[in-house]
């Protein structure tokens, strides 16, 4: 118990953090922190029922009903989730349009890989025209724009990403990339140097004022020819050398910063198309983890089902329709051997085996008292595939073929009970009944 309220209290701290994530648009954090809280908690459907919403915002549709559904098998009354599967089920224009789009996603991603990349981008524009929220999309969009060296259209897709989810890992490392290539860090870095390069006056430092003479027009006009002279010659003799070698100089190294950036962007383009390769890897998992998911979602909710229905007719009365949906059970199933389906199961056991089992055993009493044989038989039949060894029952049923003089039949069921239970008071019942 103790070791439970350790577990809950941890969930409910990571559930406070990211919903504290959410709250300032880091979505993936926020994810990140409500999955730890699920796995030291699976029943907090606060943690359960934020994860998908932050699946519905950034287009993952299928994810957040896949959360909710569980959500509101865990807790069936008074949750959000439930509301919010009411919202999607009433609009299925919108749930067609999320099917949609995951269908058009992977046509897109099926395109890129086959070399088709000028068409899913294409595709990928046209999907995230619609659902401009689908970070999937868009993500894969910057990847193939980086691919084609278009770093402006690049950096667009990116910016919708960062704005749904602020801190998106891949797009963050991208943008990353985007700003390097494009020369971005650089004009930033420039402008923050800017905004702090500008020195007050200290108290040391002096303005002094030019002194003012008085010189005649003749002189200022000789000063000026011999100054342009000077100015000339030094800038043949001193200056023209060294501008010319500062220029070779530029120029070498501008050369060598061209063949540096051309090596930089075919390792860039590497990495890119390595996390592109990655991130269809991924996409294939993740799809197959979706799959996979959706059957066991429908394994469950079926199961969830059948072994309500079988307390419910019990409770009312129909006693043979529970008993058949009960002998329908198949126990192999992973789903049962998990909460809350074992506890379910283990209540229907308990039910059936016991007070139903009696019941249908008197109600196919009460037919052949009433008359009706073959309806007493068909109760009898049912309650022995649920209970083949009970020798009362398999009494009553010799008995009853014993009335209608299916001798052969009834000697056979009076063997048995004989044979197998004969410390059972029903095999002195039968000893006599076979005519020992």
């Amino acid at each position: 118990m103790r070791s439970d309220t350790k577990f809950r209290r941890i969930a409910n701290s990571y559930y406070n953090l990211g919903l504290e994530r959410a709250q300032l648009g880091d979505l993936s954090g926020a994810a990140g922190f409500l999955k730890r809280a699920l796995r030291f908690d699976k029943n907090c459907t606060d943690a359960r029922n934020l994860l998908g919403l932050i699946f519905y915002e950034t287009g993952e549709t299928a994810d957040a009903l896949c959360q909710w559904v569980i959500s509101v098998n865990f807790e069936p009354e008074n949750n959000l989730a439930d509301r919010y599967l009411g919202e999607v089920q009433r609009n299925p224009m919108q749930l067609e349009k999320d099917s949609a789009a995951i269908r058009k996603f992977n046509q897109a991603l099926q395109t890129a890989q086959n070399h088709g990349e000028d068409f899913a981008i294409i595709q990928l524009q046209h999907l995230v025209t619609e659902k401009p929220h689908y970070l999937k999309a868009q993500l894969l969009l910057a990847i193939l724009y980086m691919h084609k060296q278009d770093y402006r259209k690049a950096g667009r897709a990116l910016l919708e990403v960062l704005r749904v989810d602020r801190n998106n890992p891949m797009a963050v490392l991208l943008m990353d990339d985007v700003k390097k290539i494009t020369g971005r860090n650089e004009v930033e870095q420039n402008k923050l140097n800017k905004a702090f390069s500008h020195r007050q006056m200290e108290d040391d430092d002096v303005i002094v004022p030019g002194g003012q003479t008085g010189v005649s027009p003749v002189k200022i006009s000789l000063i000026l020819l011999i100054g342009v002279a000077v100015g000339i010659l030094a800038f043949y003799v001193l200056f023209l050398p060294g501008i010319r070698k500062r220029y070779v100089n530029e120029a070498n190294k501008k050369i060598v910063e061209n063949n540096r950036q051309l090596s930089s962007v075919n390792a860039d383009y590497e990495t890119l198309l390595g996390k592109y390769e990655t991130l269809s890897e991924e996409h294939r998992i993740a799809k197959e983890r979706l799959v996979s998911f959706e059957e066991e979602n429908q394994a469950f909710s079926s199961m969830y089902s059948k072994l309500t229905l079988i307390t419910e007719n019990y409770q009312k009365g129909n006693y043979r329709e529970a008993g058949e949906s009960f002998l329908t059970i198949n126990r192999e199933l992973e789903i049962l051997k998990a909460e809350p389906l074992l506890s379910m199961l283990k209540d229907v056991d308990n039910l059936m085996y016991n007070d139903g089992y009696d019941k249908i055993v008197e109600t196919g009493t009460a037919n052949w008292n009433g008359g009706n044989k073959s309806l007493a038989e068909e109760y009898y039949d049912l309650a022995l595939k649920i209970d083949p060894d009970d020798p009362e029952c398999m009494y009553l049923k010799g008995r009853l073929l014993q009335s209608e003089d299916r001798i052969s039949e009834a000697n056979a069921i009076y063997d048995k009970i004989i044979g197998e239970h004969p410390e059972s008071k029903y095999a002195e019942r039968a000893v006599q009944a076979r005519g020992y």
